[in-house]
């Protein structure tokens, strides 16, 4: 199972980073600086709509850790756009 590039953003949030240290640390990787800033912010979008979604209308045993990672996922959206 392939899982998303930006995953580790949100759960660096979860765990109690900043969203801009969560991307500080998340510059270390050169694939990260080489991702398109525009790619980076709509991978963000995404995924965070797809946690809120999941947290409202997915199975009943996921929805409250989707939640709280919609939450983290919007934080990290919400820095990238100001």
């Amino acid at each position: 199972m392939r899982t998303n590039p930006g995953e580790p953003l949100p759960r660096l949030i979860l765990a109690g980073h900043t969203p801009a240290q969560a991307e500080r640390l998340a510059e270390q990787v050169p694939a990260w600086r080489a991702a398109p800033e525009a790619a980076v912010t709509g991978l963000a979008a995404v995924g965070s709509l797809f946690r809120e979604f999941v947290a409202r209308d997915g199975p009943e045993r996921v929805r409250a850790s989707r939640a709280h990672a919609a939450v983290a996922g919007r934080a990290w959206v919400e820095y990238r756009t100001g």
